[in-house]
Parts: structure tokens; sequence; C-alpha cells
């Protein structure tokens, strides 16, 4: 009853038997090898895999967030620090007027009885255009005075009546101190920005005047216009009305109409989330030292777009990931177990000592009858390959590589020179001239395999290396020497110095002024130091540690590449020592010995240089 019970099974277990000839876990040991290994690959590969992926998912859209929030806290930054800027060299500029003493002696002069006030007009009108014609931005520069015994000429000077009584008492009450305002409306084409300031140089109780310049608002415009790509950022003063700002969609001059945010900003600086209109926004703010404010608004829609863009990537690339991987296992599990039943069938046959192999079908578990077959061969096989097989093929290897280390370099030099005939013959002389250095770089690298070269060797190789990159970058590549020549007798292990050479030209240059490099041969004692220095871009502190603890950087030879190099031959006190500023250039120092044989018949034996 029991029995018929067991070979019987009703439920799930049973339509998965339907689907499955593996259904049943207690007959995991006769299934198919095939399929023994789909099943585990499957568990062991996708299932981390989709853990991976989720994981993947989550770190990217928090990652990239982060780093939106980051990159609108520099741009902030970056804006104040560029408006507090012009603003305190504009207040600079007042204080030009506002400490010219003679300034000061024609305002406070009484021309009731002088007939001297058109030097005090030529002195003005001399002064006040100088300073405009220095700073193209200045719209206009106007001094008011209450001594109605000079004379008005409307423009420079003025009468203190002329000026708005609000404007008067605050310029007054600020006692000599720079005060600013703004024309209110941000989209006219006169808008500007006044600065001005109470003439009250030692004589603050008693001021001869008020100075106001008036500013193009248009060059506060162009400090935040390149900071408007999917954000909008507007100065505001103190009340919210808006001074400059690239969202010209702005329909008022009122920030707070618009964004009533006017409670959130109590700090100096700060970030916030708020719904405005059913969108949700993210903002965040700081203060300008004159009471100004800086405010960057950006929709959650925007702002996520890439980290949502990076999220749907991540999804469909793992969805065909897991949907290849699938297909790979399924493939990769058929051929392998085909191939375990090819070898077995093989092996079978070299055990009779019938070479003639052939296809036999086998109808059990494949491991186990390869594992019988290989025990009784192993030994055999062994002998066979130890004392025959390995050792004829290791002497035909050796023979074909060293034919081709003969063969190659002169097929390579051989070819450059077809080429290079080619192109004196087609007036090409830019081609003829980059094969030529071509070859000669090859001739010295390749050195018919030997390692050590001369340390001029080395110099005309980084100079062929350096005429071919120069003609492709024609005026952006700036090479200096500074090389003791007495020191090119001496010899070194090759390729240690144009890796460094290439680094700066692949990664230094910055922009289109390009890169200056300088090469420098000295000696030290009794070492020879190799100097790589230029002006590029530089390097972080957490760069420079990659570069010095990698070997997969500069083109394949890399640092750490290079330093175990010099190490491995000439011992540990030598090798690469690296110095980066990030904006300001790298230097690179090679030391190694002082060895003046030109025959590197006496190079040290590696192992000796090792501690």
């Amino acid at each position: 009853m029991n029995t018929a019970k067991t070979s019987s099974p009703s439920g799930p277990w049973s339509r998965l038997a339907g689907v499955f000839p593996f259904a049943h876990l207690r007959a995991y040991t006769n299934w198919r090898l095939r399929h023994k290994f789909f099943f585990i690959f499957l568990i062991v590969i996708i299932l981390p895999f989709s853990l991976l992926i989720y994981y993947s998912y989550s770190s990217t859209r928090s990652t990239i967030t982060e780093h939106t929030y980051t990159a609108l806290g520099g741009s902030l930054a970056q804006i104040n620090t560029n408006v507090e800027k012009r603003l305190e060299y504009y207040n600079q500029l007042s204080n030009i007027l506002y400490m010219d003493a003679q300034l000061r002696n024609y305002l406070s002069t009484d021309y009731e009885q002088a007939y001297y006030y058109l030097d005090a007009f030529q002195y003005i009108n001399r002064t006040l255009p100088s300073l405009m014609t220095l700073n193209a931005n200045i719209l206009g520069i106007t001094i008011y005075t209450g001594n109605h015994t000079l004379y008005s000429d409307g423009q420079y000077v003025k009468y203190t009546e002329e000026l708005p009584r609000a404007m008067e008492e605050q310029v007054l009450d600020a006692a000599g101190n720079t005060v600013y305002f703004h024309s209110g409306n941000f989209k006219a084409d006169d808008a500007h920005i006044t600065i001005a300031r109470s003439l009250s140089y030692f004589s603050l109780q008693h001021p001869y005047g008020i100075l106001t310049m008036d500013i193009n608002a248009n060059e506060f415009y162009s400090l935040i216009k390149m900071e408007n790509d999917n954000k909008s950022v507007y100065i505001i003063d103190d009340s919210g009305g808006v001074i400059s700002t690239g969202d010209q969609n702005l329909q008022s001059n009122q920030l707070f109409d618009v964004f009533p945010i006017q409670e959130r900003m109590t700090r100096d600086a700060g970030s916030f989330d708020m719904k405005i209109n059913g969108q949700e926004r993210f903002f965040t703010y700081k203060k300008l030292s004159n009471g100004w404010s800086t405010v960057i608004t950006v929709p959650y829609d925007e702002l996520l777009a890439n980290a949502n863009q990076a999220t749907k990537n991540v999804i469909w690339f793992s969805m065909l990931a897991i949907g290849i991987a699938i297909l790979l296992l399924y493939f990769t599990t058929k051929v392998m177990t085909k191939r375990i039943e090819v070898l077995l069938q093989q092996i079978r046959k070299v055990e009779r000592g019938d070479f003639r192999l052939s296809i036999k079908a086998m109808g059990h578990d494949e491991i186990g009858q390869v594992s019988f077959a290989f025990n009784k061969m192993a030994s055999t096989i062994q002998s066979l390959i130890h004392d025959v097989y390995v050792k004829e093929i290791a002497r035909k290897e050796s023979e074909l590589n060293t034919l081709q280390a003969q063969i190659n370099p002169h097929f390579l030099y051989n070819t450059l020179s077809s080429i290079s005939s080619l192109a004196i013959k087609e007036g090409a002389m830019q081609v003829y001239q980059m094969v030529n250095y071509l070859a000669k770089y090859y001739r010295v690298s390749l050195n018919k395999g030997k390692r050590i070269i001369l340390l001029e060797q080395e110099i005309n190789l980084v100079k062929n290396y350096v005429a071919i990159q120069k003609i492709r970058f024609r005026d952006k590549l700036h090479m200096h020497y500074d090389l003791d020549e007495q020191l090119f007798g001496n010899t070194t292990i090759k390729l240690i110095l144009q890796p460094f050479i290439e680094n700066c030209i692949n990664h230094a240059i910055g922009d289109e002024s390009g890169i200056n490099i300088n090469v420098k041969l000295r000696q030290e004692g009794n070492d020879i130091l190799l100097q790589v220095i230029d002006d590029g871009i530089g390097m972080k502190p957490e760069q420079l540690d990659r570069a010095l603890n990698k070997s997969d950087n500069l083109s394949g030879y890399g640092v750490k590449n290079v330093d175990d190099r010099i190490k491995l031959t000439y011992g540990e006190e030598y090798g690469v020592s690296i110095f980066s500023r990030l904006g300001i250039g790298t230097a690179v120092t090679i030391r190694i010995p002082v060895i003046s044989d030109r025959h590197p018949a006496n190079e040290r034996d590696p192992q000796q240089a090792l501690p």
C-alpha cells in the first residue's frame, strides 16, 4: 500500500514531475549531468545576480541623487563667490573716490566768492569718465552734493535734493559704508544695480556728498547664466525682489510672489523641499554679505531625471543580462556534458590501445565513468606527457618564439619602410615623417629583445614618440629638455620614461593652451635622476594613490609596473616617486643607479635585487 502511494504522487509535485524529469529530490543522483549543472548554476548565479541588481538599482539612485545635491551646493557656492568678488571689486572702485582728498576739497569749498570752480569740474570730468572707460559695465557715476555754490552739470554732479529721500536716509545711516540698490525690474533694458555711499572721509558727522555708481545688471546675469541648465537661479534682495535671474519665464519681480519661501529662509544658508502648485521642488539658498541671497530651485522630476534614467537602464540591462545568462547556462551545460561524453569514449579506446576514435553512447552518470577510465590511464598519460609530448612541444615552441623574435621586427621595419617610400612618392611628407619616427621608436623599443639600453637611446625613444604626437597635437604640446649629455653613456632598462610622457599627453592636457612637459636628466651622487614635469591638470590625492598602487594605467605599463621593473632590476632603493597638485601639474622622478657599461652583459640578476 505504501509503495502504491509513493509511485502515484498527487498534488503540485506530480504536476512538477510532469514538466521536469527531476522533480523528486530523492532522484537527484540519477539526473543527467546537464540537468545537475543547469540547476546548480541557476541557483548559484541567478539568485546572487538578482540581489546584485537590486543593490545596484538602490545605490545608483541614491548616489546620483547625492551627487546632484552636491553639484547644486557647489554651483550655489561658486555663484556666491563670483558675485561677492564683483561687488567687492566695485566697492574698491568706490574707495578710490571715497578717499580722494582732492575731490573732498573741491566738494567742500564755498564757491560764492571763488572763481576756480572750473578746476573742480575739470578734475571731476577727468576722474569719473576715466573710471567708466576702464570699466565698461559701469553705466554712470554721480556725486550728489549739498554745496549749491558748485555748479550741477546734471550728469556727474547733482544736488542732494535730486536723490530719492529713502535712498538718501539709508546711505547716510550707513556712515560711509557701501549700500546696494537695484532698479526693480530685472527685465528692463536699463536694469542696473546701484552702489551708494556717503562721502565722509575724515568727516563722518558731516558728509560732503553722496556717491552713486550704476552697474549694468547684465554683469551679474553673466555670472549665473551658465548655471541655468535644468535649474533656476535667482539673486534677490532681503524682501524677495529679483535682482538678476536666468529664468526668463518669471512673470513677477517678486520671487516670494511666485515661490512663498520667505518663512523657510531664516538662516544664512540652507536647503528644503516644498510643494508649489502641485509640483515638488528642491530649494537651496545662501545669503551674500550685503544681505542679498542666491536661490537655486529645481523640480524633483528634473532633479531625479538622471537617477530615473539610470534606474531604467539598470533594470533593462539587468533583465537582458538575466535572459542571456539563462541561455548561456543552458547552452554551456549542454556543450560541457557533450564534451565529457566524447572524452569518455576517447579515453576508453586509448585505454585499450585503439586510437581510432569513435562515439559510443553511454547510459549512466558521466562523471563516474570519466573517473573510472581516468584512474586506469593516469599513470601512462602522465608518463607520455612529461617524457615525450611536453618536452617536444616546449622545444618547438621555443624555436618558434625565437624565429618570430627575429622575423617580426624585420617585417615591421620593412613594412614601415615601404609605407615611407610610398608616402614620399605620393608627396605625403607628414605621413613620411610620422612613419620614420615610428620606425625609429620601435627600433629602440624592440632592441632585438634586449631589456637594457643606453640612456641616450631611451631619450631618443622619447623624442621619436614626442615627434609623432606633435604631428597629432600640433601647437598644444610644448617639450623642454634639460639633459646632462655626459650621462648618455650609462645604461637603463628600456621604456621607463616614455609611459609617463604618454600619460601627460593623454590625461594632463586641460584646454586649448596645451601643455608644457619638461624632461630632465641629471646625476645625484651615485644615482641618476630622470624627471618628467608637466603643468597639466594634476591629480587629486586619491587619484595619485590609485596610480601608485595599480598597474593597468599609463597605456599598459603603469606607474607600479615601471616601479616594479626598476626595483626588480636595481634594488628596493630605486624606483618611481610622484608629486602632483590639482590644477598645478605633476612631477615624476625616476631614480636608477649609475651604470656606465655600454654593454649590458653586466646586468644584475633580478633575484639578487630582491630583499
